[in-house]
């Protein structure tokens, strides 16, 4: 394999946490070993589901060019039990190569060789047998444009034609896959011998001996051809990498010089050659003002051409979106780097530490946050540990992986200490899992990722789906193909600049209980954050309160009573606290809260519980009203009145609903096209400022 120190390639870290280097993690539904890779097309040898849509190849069968019908005439030739090759090709001077020949892999004759002068000179046997099997093309300019046709076709073999367990072992289909030849070359680096290099890739396919795309004879010759390439292009890259980040350096210098409210700082070894470097801006430190009280620092990818680690730090805004804090670039995954990588993003941020910070499983990021954030809560983000499941559990456990997940999930969600420790040990038995060191792993890390743990942590909705495809949608954006480091700088840059935020449209938020409490949060509440609370409040009709002697509350499910949450209400400073913490877990009070509150006769929530962070005021982005020129409330019942007749006169038939179904779909488009006046959207500061 030939790298290409020109291109920066980012890769998800498949290091796994547990400690064995000889284990890593595939991540579930990322079939792309590198962000970059989704850019440009990767060789693939085609699926027995492609094959089926193969024909025979006819006389006469038209092609774009020659290289659709060697691909073409390759499926067929894998799906029928052999393998083709080209023969000969014609060229003329007015048309180029106007004439190709494929042929099967066994068409014609060997030529004797002059044998060598040596002892016992190896006799090796041909495949080749004559066959006559074949498929010509001829180029033509029709109408001024090119194409090819089949010239003539002969799928008469003189040999036996191979079944599919067969086939795929043929030369033509036996390719090692970049994500492969990447692990070939670390564990040949590391001392593995090639019968071992290709045990440990059937066990980590979890696929079953001999059954790999390639045999052991490839991967012995890949390994022989990269040695010498690979001394190569270390030392490109060492070169590469030394350039590129001086020069990410020197450009982190113009922006200081241009912005002053620009920050970066960065180490170097003992040459002057630098090692860690890390970058924020004005408006990232603007933000983490207001957005940060937790913060999700994600060390998801490196760059396999730099071999450096990246981390990012965001927080989450009003909307529920990652805003940008900060980047780093760590030469290694060492105690010292974290270490210095968070002295250095609590110093930009004017050292005040979150409240709490959610990253991955890293015992040496855990240590490093320990000593360098004592105060701060530690969580371990849900979605990297479930990530990690399939890599860990689906091949041990087989069929019974999906019941596995099932009951994870479910234990990942108890809101007891005690009953998830049981219920845990309940769990390893169950399938068998005592001496296994990844459950030994997650459960060396309970305190930070089960809510039963850390349902007290402010988190600020930082662990819900939404946001992680926000954030994971974000890093890719700044990920594309990079050919330097000073242009991932750039775009990093953009990426985090608020001026290039899309604004937020101040939506109608449709009133669903008509209590006042509920009337209140619209007017100061995002939309983001309204939703969440209104979910509660509609939730909260359902319980029943019972008033204990001390001026608390049981609040029970009408339907659940076996169930059941302690509400303490100190009327004297208008405190409120839940058993359910979800007011300290999310900033949002829970229906528990708010049963109580709307039977205490309280008409809006009191102030200490509307949080500033989920304020339309603390917008880091302008908010505009698409509602301004129109009253909302009037609005939405004239709608409401004309949907419900609607409605009624739709369901007297099926052709009807139709009909209806259809019309509105057109309805809605149109309107989504209509353009909107600046004047219309100019209201928002006045709409605003007048609730």
């Amino acid at each position: 394999m030939t790298m290409k120190p020109s291109s920066n390639i980012w890769i998800r870290r498949q290091q796994c946490p547990c400690g064995d280097w000889k284990c890593y993690v595939k991540y579930e539904g990322d079939d792309q070993t590198s962000v970059s890779s989704q850019l440009r097309k990767n060789e693939t040898t085609s699926t027995p589901s492609s094959l089926e849509a193969v024909f025979m190849p006819y006389v006469g069968q038209i092609f774009k060019t020659d290289d659709d019908a060697f691909e073409y005439y390759s499926n067929f030739a894998r799906k029928n039990g052999f393998s083709i090759r080209k023969a000969r090709s014609t060229e003329s001077q007015n048309l180029g190569i106007y004439r190709r020949d494929f042929v099967c892999y066994r068409s014609g004759f060997n030529q004797p060789r002059k044998k060598a002068n040596v002892e016992h000179p190896r006799d090796r046997k041909s495949v080749r047998c004559g066959c006559d099997a074949k498929l010509y093309l001829t180029k033509e300019i029709v109408n001024g444009v090119t194409q090819w046709y089949v010239s003539q076709f002969s799928n008469v073999h003189n040999h036996e034609l191979l079944e599919d367990d067969q086939v795929r072992l043929l030369p033509a289909y036996r390719k090692i896959q970049e994500a492969d030849q990447e692990r070939i070359i670390l564990l040949s680096k590391a001392g593995f011998p090639v019968n071992r290099i290709v045990k440990v890739l059937e066990l980590e396919k979890g696929v079953q001996p001999g059954q790999l795309p390639f045999i052991e004879k490839d991967v012995r010759n890949f390994v022989r051809t990269c040695k010498k390439t690979v001394q190569e292009n270390d030392a490109l890259l060492t070169e590469k990498r030394e350039n590129d980040t001086l020069e990410l350096l020197e450009a982190c210098k113009a922006m200081a010089e241009r912005d002053a409210d620009f920050v970066y700082d960065y180490t170097a070894d003992e040459n002057n050659k630098v090692e860690n470097i890390s970058w924020s801006y004005a408006d990232s430190v603007r933000a983490y003002t207001v957005f940060g009280d937790v913060v999700t620092f994600d060390t998801t990818y490196r760059s396999i051409t730099y071999g450096l680690l990246l981390g990012v730090w965001f927080g989450i805004d009003n909307h529920g979106k990652p805003v940008f804090l900060g980047c780093v670039l760590l030469q290694d995954e060492s105690l010292n780097s974290f270490a210095w990588a968070l002295q250095t993003f609590l110093r930009f941020m004017r050292g005040r530490c979150p409240q709490t910070i959610l990253t991955d499983i890293d015992s040496n990021l855990r240590d490093a946050i320990a000593r360098e954030f004592p105060n701060t809560k530690h969580v371990i983000c849900s979605w990297h540990v479930l990530s990690k499941l399939s890599s860990w559990f689906s091949l041990p456990l087989g069929s019974q992986f999906e019941d596995f997940k099932a009951e994870f999930d479910m234990l990942c969600h108890l809101e007891g200490i005690e009953e998830f420790e049981h219920q845990w040990n309940h769990f390893v038995a169950r399938f068998g899992l005592a001496s296994d060191q990844h459950i030994a792993l997650l459960f060396s890390y309970r305190s930070s990722w089960p809510l039963s743990y850390i349902r007290g942590y402010f988190l600020a909705r930082s662990m819900t789906a939404e946001f992680y495809q926000s954030l994971d949608a974000f890093l890719k954006r700044i990920l594309s193909g990079q050919t330097c480091l000073q242009l991932f700088f750039e775009q990093v840059g953009i990426a985090a600049d608020l001026r290039n935020q899309s604004r937020e449209w101040l939506q109608y938020m449709h009133i669903k209980t008509c209590l006042p409490i509920e009337e209140n949060a619209r007017s100061i509440l995002t939309p983001y954050a309204f939703n969440a609370l209104q979910h509660e409040i509609v939730l909260s009709m359902q319980y029943a309160t019972t008033e204990m002697a001390n001026g608390s509350y049981l609040v029970r499910h009408y339907k659940k009573m076996d169930s059941e949450y302690l509400v303490i209400w100190v009327s004297q400073d208008e405190q409120i606290h839940c058993s359910c913490k979800e007011f300290e877990h999310s900033g949002i009070l829970c229906r528990h809260c708010l049963r109580v509150l709307t039977m205490k006769n309280y008409f809006e929530i009191p102030e200490k519980y509307v949080m500033f962070r989920w304020r339309l005021e603390s917008s880091l982005v302008p908010v505009e009203d698409r509602n301004g020129e129109c009253n909302s409330d009037e609005c939405a019942q004239a709608f409401h009145s004309l949907a419900a007749t609607l409605l009624t006169e739709s369901l007297f038939t099926k052709e009807r609903f139709s009909h209806v179904h259809q019309e509105l779909i057109r309805l809605l488009d149109h309107v989504r096209d209509m353009p909107i006046s600046k004047d219309f959207a100019s209201n928002t500061a006045a709409n605003i400022s007048e609730t």
